[in-house]
């Protein structure tokens, strides 16, 4: 299995991908997250089992994470709202939009909405957990240029 930079980001260099690893690489660093690259981890699947059968949610670009104990799954889908994942033996959360990881197309006016929504998906049992990472991606976010920004490199 990729890792998240190798299937979402270092595939090309144009402004999408660029955008993206500047967003990826601020949300590492304020979640502290490790990406799990066993697609069979029983932990990850039950999460998405959970969301496809309980409440019909919508599971695209998924990628499994980790932060000591906590299992999550972090979501990107072009359809989908918060409220698709309620579900009592689930905890979600949308990731603020100027440091979502993935975004969907990049558009060249500031102005314009992401194509996706981000979510990281838990547990009930780590609400409290998952609560302080959102705020540390919060309180990043409010730093943050807007989600499409490229900063041009002069040669």
């Amino acid at each position: 299995m990729l890792n998240y930079e190798d299937r979402y980001i270092n595939h090309a260099d144009i402004p999408e991908t660029r955008a993206r690893a500047r967003r990826y690489k601020a949300f590492k660093e304020a979640t502290g997250f490790i990406e799990i690259l066993n697609k069979e981890s029983h932990k990850h699947v039950e999460i998405c089992k959970y969301v496809r059968i309980k409440t019909h949610g919508h599971l695209n670009h998924i990628t499994f994470l980790e932060l000591g104990y906590m299992t999550i799954v972090l979501t990107e889908p072009y359809q989908g709202k918060l409220k698709d994942f309620n579900c009592d033996e689930l905890y979600t959360v949308e990731i603020p939009v100027d440091i979502a990881p993935y975004g969907g197309k990049c558009s060249a006016s500031l102005e314009t909405n992401p194509g996706t929504k981000s979510f990281l998906i838990t547990t009930r049992l780590k609400q409290r957990q998952l609560d302080e990472v959102l705020q540390r991606l919060e309180e990043q976010s409010e730093k943050m240029a807007l989600w499409n920004f490229i900063r041009e490199v002069s040669k």
